[in-house]
């Protein structure tokens, strides 16, 4: 883990700064991505900081390619190698069927898959670079889904299709960059509040499902040690839901 970086995007709040927080426990230096939220992101990196770890900061609009170069050419030219990517960040809006529009369908089109796949061919292009001198080197990442996507209801309309087409380029990426890159997927459930929701109806959506419980951040950090320790797992999608997915809702369990 020593001078090695994992790149996770969106990692200034919310999960994907307990994703940070917990790899920078573990040892591994983050690269912390963030678009507009620079304080807390500074306020991410400045605690990391203090309790030893190895943290670096980095703006993208990943709505926008060269922004999206200019974050891989940020996290390559560190000295230390780029081993791994959590593609965290998510555009979540509201829209279905008859209502979407095209402006919209990018905007989850864009960071919800468009980014993750040209982050994971810069990380594949890197990572052969690596192999030249260590032949048994392999880089992963870890794109972080939905279990809406294994349980269908027709809200969120555009947000699903963009999620949708990620786990089909989990599978894909996984076929395509194998000598170089493991990729596999997490499909949480329900695991934390939404922006506007209280903690009742938080609570409610919670518990539908069989098990009645969905997802938690420890669950999705004890997956996510999962998948980087298993040398022989790749393009597999953990699914995490209480088993919301076996019996999905008409409706989105948030509304």
């Amino acid at each position: 883990m020593e001078n090695k970086t994992i790149l996770v995007t969106a990692s200034a709040k919310r999960l994907g700064k307990s994703i940070a927080t917990d790899l920078v426990e573990r040892g591994w230096k983050v690269a912390i991505h963030y678009n507009q939220s620079k304080i807390l992101a500074d306020e991410t990196a400045h605690y990391l900081l203090k309790i030893g770890g190895k943290v670096s900061t980095h703006q993208a609009d990943l709505t926008c390619n060269s922004d999206i170069e200019k974050l891989v050419n940020e996290i390559e030219s560190q000295d230390s190698t780029w081993v791994g990517l959590i593609n965290n960040a998510g555009y979540f809006n509201y829209d279905n069927g008859t209502n979407f529009n095209s402006e919209e369908l990018q905007n989850h089109l864009s960071v919800n898959f468009i980014a993750p796949v040209l982050l994971t061919k810069s990380l594949a292009k890197y990572t052969m670079k690596i192999k030249k001198q260590e032949n048994s080197y392999r880089g992963f990442v870890i794109n972080i889904l939905d279990a809406k996507i294994f349980g269908l209801n027709p809200d969120y309309y555009t947000y699903t299709l963009s999620k949708q087409a990620l786990y089909g380029f989990t599978k894909m990426s996984a076929l395509t960059y194998a000598s170089c890159l493991r990729v596999n997927g997490i499909a949480p459930g329900i695991t934390l509040l939404a922006p506007g929701q209280d903690q009742k109806a938080f609570a409610k959506s919670h518990k539908k499902n069989l098990l009645k419980s969905s997802s938690t951040v420890e669950e999705i950090l004890n997956a996510i040690q999962f998948i980087i320790n298993s040398k022989s797992m790749t393009g597999h999608v953990t699914l995490l839901d209480g088993g919301a997915h076996l019996a999905p809702p008409r409706r989105d369990v948030g509304l």
